[in-house]
């Protein structure tokens, strides 16, 4: 058991229910349980300020980097702190990390989400997983771990009109053919620029603008990046004024290193917090 004691700005409900990641769910009794990979977890409360974590890996080193703990959140609260618009999203999200997540992962799962809304989204992995992933035995219950390129590089299409993910079942497919033959290199996208990283990750069918900057933000940290989906074009325009063409020069401008957080931030507070 590894114990989380005074962390700043880390609440389980706001980093784990934000819309950054799908595998991880509260029960009855307010513990998340979930799958990282293929470690099998949970997280629950003991006191206010104190975490339990329980894991199939016990490794400090690898929760405290999934949990982004090394990024000090306490320098990005007041470099929003004056923008009354960010100041009032923050302190409703106030426990929102950015969590670092793994790239394959990621792509999968938000190749998923286009066009689709969590609950669904959430479905539709977990089935994935169940059907492909590695079992794993944690807590006296079987969970599954994510499965590999390879092993879904190996499938048909047809076998995986049992995940119910529509038109995306020929972008899954795509992505892990694409991954397992070498002609995406996960391993040289993180070595590259926001940019070019972008480039490499849109060359994935069903991987637009929008999916790659959730990809570059939601699993390589890149901060800059400033996902835009509906929820935040409506948002920007609301909140401040601005047009969805202008969005990314006026993010860049205004949220500057951490736009992509401020995006949390500003989703988390209307599309989660206030519906």
């Amino acid at each position: 058991m590894i114990k989380l004691h005074n962390i700043d700005h880390f609440k389980l409900d706001d980093t784990f229910l934000c819309g950054q990641c799908f595998r991880w769910k509260k029960d009855k009794d307010g513990v998340f349980r979930g799958v990282v990979q293929n470690h099998a977890a949970k997280m629950y409360y003991a006191g206010e300020n104190t975490i339990f974590l329980e894991s199939s890996n016990s490794d400090l080193v690898y929760w405290s980097h999934y949990l982004s703990f090394s990024t000090d959140y306490n320098i990005i609260e007041n470099t929003f702190s004056k923008d009354p618009v960010l100041s009032r999203c923050m302190s409703a999200g106030y426990g929102i990390r950015i969590l670092h997540q793994d790239l394959w992962e990621t792509i999968v799962s938000f190749i998923i989400s286009s066009n689709n809304n969590i609950p669904r989204i959430q479905k539709i992995i977990d089935k994935l997983c169940t059907l492909y992933g590695d079992e794993i035995e944690f807590d006296n219950e079987k969970y599954y771990g994510f499965p590999t390129p390879e092993t879904l590089a190996a499938l048909d299409i047809s076998d995986l009109a049992e995940i119910r993910a529509g038109f995306r079942d020929k972008y899954i497919l795509d992505a892990a053919k694409k991954v397992a033959s070498g002609e995406i290199d996960l391993e040289k996208i993180k070595t590259l620029p926001d940019n070019d990283a972008k480039a490499e990750l849109m060359k994935i069918k069903g991987v637009g603008g929008k999916v790659a900057d959730c990809i570059l933000l939601f699993a390589m940290q890149r901060y800059k990046t400033f996902p835009k989906d509906v929820w935040i074009k409506r948002i920007m325009k609301e909140e401040y004024g601005v047009d969805e063409k202008d969005i990314d020069a006026f993010a860049a401008e205004k949220f500057g290193a951490y736009a992509g957080i401020a995006q949390q931030y500003l989703y988390y507070y209307h599309a989660i917090k206030k519906s």
